[in-house]
């Protein structure tokens, strides 16, 4: 309709050259493929796969070497997602942890009207047997009148 012309035939030209199958272009690999940091042609050649040049002049690999760079990536991606999720998993195990460790706090309905909530720990803390809150830890002074008395631990091992 726009192209009043008649349509030509391009003869295709005859080339001696044949066209091998298993070869892929390293453009066209690099599609699917992120380019090494030392380039192709080094990262290839510590590997042992060969460059060819193709019937069109591009850089080229056999397909059975492109076939093993992409198994390679695959199982390259499935170890970064097992040591993603056991990352995930050790993060989870260690948050909950924490959480475990933390004090029980003291319950809202037992901070009396005008009071502030450090003013109800401190109070409850004083008066824990009433409540039935005791704290977890003891302070270094209620260690050392306790009545067991105080471990002293050198620095030093003395000679006896």
């Amino acid at each position: 309709m726009f192209n009043s012309k008649p349509v030509e035939t391009v003869p295709t030209p005859q080339t001696d050259a044949v066209v091998p199958p298993e070869l892929v272009a390293l453009s066209v690999l690099q599609l699917d493929l992120d380019a090494p940091g030392e380039g192709w042609a080094a990262f290839l050649a510590a590997r042992g796969v060969s460059i060819t040049i193709d019937d069109i002049g591009r850089a080229s690999i056999r397909r059975s070497d492109a076939r093993l760079l992409f198994t390679e990536r695959r199982e390259v991606e499935a170890k970064a997602r097992e040591h993603a999720a056991a990352v995930e998993r050790q993060a989870i195990e260690q948050d909950q942890r924490f959480r475990a460790s933390l004090g029980v706090g003291i319950d809202a309905s037992l901070i009396p009207a005008g009071m502030t909530y450090g003013e109800a720990v401190a109070s409850v803390e004083l008066d824990g047997a009433a409540s039935g809150f005791q704290p977890r830890r003891t302070t270094l002074t209620e260690d050392l009148f306790d009545g067991g008395g105080m471990v002293f631990h050198p620095i030093r091992p003395t000679e006896e």
